[in-house]
């Protein structure tokens, strides 16, 4: 858990790199990516077990946002990039991998 003050809830982009062999996408394993806790919200970053890469977004008193993309033909043996966009303002989260616009949820709060 990261409990960061800095995060803002409402507007903001996490991004990092997993490096090779780090993740098996293909497989039924849960892998913890990032976890954040700044005031008002929480955020969760994981690949969890359905071969999908999760993002979760909560605003306390406002609600919870998830989105989540496949991810089970990702190559172990390469390395990713993966962005994660919020904006309460716009009503959308986001998920990039590789530079690629993967998917986006609208936030309904």
């Amino acid at each position: 858990m990261n409990n960061n003050p800095n995060l803002n809830i409402e507007e903001g982009t996490i991004t990092f790199w997993v490096q090779p062999n780090k993740i098996s996408y293909d497989d039924n394993s849960v892998f913890p990516l990032a976890q954040f806790d700044p005031p008002n919200g929480s955020i969760l970053i994981l690949k969890d077990s359905d071969k999908k890469i999760k993002f979760f977004h909560v605003y306390l008193g406002k609600g919870r946002t998830d989105i989540e993309t496949d991810v089970s033909k990702l190559e172990r043996i390469k390395k990713h990039f993966f962005v994660f966009t919020w904006s309460v303002n716009n009503k959308e989260l986001k998920i990039y991998i590789d530079g690629k616009q993967k998917t986006v949820q609208e936030i309904k709060y």
